[in-house]
């Protein structure tokens, strides 16, 4: 296992996936694919961010959230449309693997995060912060994907969030993981 390498500008990222088969690839990313329903009383929150809810009340859109879907956005419309692109949630995936405290109490249990990642990614995640934590979670995300081994949060047609199965995984069709253009861009009144 590599250590997670930090970007700064998409032409970096995209710099690393070209150097794969595109066709090979899945990207999981913890940034939103999607935008709410705007139509609907709650325009707030995305059916997935809804779901997220009652798995940790914490969970969903923060300030902020809006500008992170239009800049992954564009970076996904023009580096990654020929990739296989997954959303994700390092929160709940954290949870979902009954890792120790919560992200924000990183360091009181770094050691034994260290440990129980890289036990589950065969690799050692020692000396890594929260936020390469978090993309080791979603680079797993990505192989669990890959794998069938995986739960989902949303409405088909809304936009999915993919997190690893903590227990029986959940059968997902291509025609779930289709979006609605409503949900891909905001729309002007």
């Amino acid at each position: 296992m590599e250590k997670p390498l930090l970007f700064r500008k998409a032409v970096e990222l995209k710099a690393v996936v070209d150097q794969y088969p595109h066709q090979e690839i899945i990207i999981a990313v913890d940034a939103p694919r999607t935008v709410p329903d705007h139509t609907k009383e709650n325009y707030s929150y995305r059916s997935c961010e809804r779901e997220l809810k009652k798995f940790d009340q914490y969970a969903g859109a923060f300030a902020g959230v809006a500008s992170l879907f239009i800049r992954w956005y564009e970076i996904e419309q023009k580096y990654f449309q020929d990739i296989k692109v997954v959303e994700t949630y390092p929160r709940i995936i954290w949870k979902k693997l009954k890792l120790p405290g919560k992200p924000k109490e990183f360091d009181k249990h770094r050691e034994e995060v260290w440990e129980i990642v890289g036990n589950l990614v065969k690799g050692d995640c020692s000396g890594y912060n929260h936020h390469q934590i978090d993309a080791v979670m979603c680079a797993y995300t990505a192989y669990c994907y890959d794998k069938g081994q995986i739960d989902w949060f949303g409405k088909s047609g809304e936009g999915l969030i993919i997190v690893p199965t903590g227990g029986t995984p959940q059968s997902l069709t291509e025609a779930d993981e289709q979006v609605s253009e409503k949900y891909r861009c905001f729309s002007v009144v």
